[in-house]
């Protein structure tokens, strides 16, 4: 077995019942993940783990998201919003893991004060453009992209995971809430990671 298989199997059975535990504790309605959903997220959580750990550019800054993010991410997905309980600990944890790491780290803590100020005005300016969720998740997103030198990559990914998000969603109804968590955390992972 290759490193990134082991590192998969490993991180998708510790992180997978985390992601889980995580995301029922933060919900407000009651979520009883099926079979199919809980093998479909501990594999990709396993994947997204081995993929930060054997990409490219690992690094620390990334472990926050990785650990938490998820678990925001399936809320939003369920419930269309981003829990504080889960925003709050991650933006914590990976301003004070880029505190530490150098002028990477202090170049995405300046680019994630831009991209927070921007979002607060979009949210302001466009009621339905962001919710208050997303502004609250883009602090910590723009750091790990800043310090990983990705902005442009995790931009243009996240943008093309939230269009097939919303295309996925208008199956559904016309009127259906697109969540930008999923597309948001899981972009940012990718990018960064590349």
């Amino acid at each position: 077995m290759t490193s990134g298989v082991v590192t998969a199997t490993i991180a998708a059975a510790a992180l997978g019942p985390l992601t889980l535990v995580l995301a029922r504790r933060r919900m407000h309605t009651v979520w009883q993940p099926g079979p199919a959903e809980t093998v479909a997220l501990t594999a990709a959580i396993g994947v997204v783990a081995a993929f930060v750990v054997h990409g490219s550019r690992p690094a620390a800054v990334l472990l926050p998201l990785v650990l938490l993010g998820p678990a925001a991410a399936v809320v939003d997905a369920y419930e269309g919003r981003l829990p504080d309980l889960l925003t709050g600990p991650l933006l914590g944890a990976t301003l004070v893991t880029a505190a530490v790491s150098g002028p990477d780290g202090v170049r995405g803590i300046a680019v994630a004060a831009i991209a927070t100020a921007l979002a607060a005005l979009t949210t302001v300016a466009v009621t339905d453009a962001l919710g208050w969720g997303d502004v609250k998740l883009i602090p910590t997103l723009a750091i790990v992209l800043g310090h990983q030198h990705a902005l442009l990559a995790g931009l243009a990914v996240a943008v093309l995971l939230v269009g097939l998000t919303a295309a996925v969603v208008s199956l559904r109804g016309r009127r259906a809430v697109v969540p930008y968590g999923p597309a948001l955390v899981f972009g940012t992972i990718g990018a960064a990671g590349l």
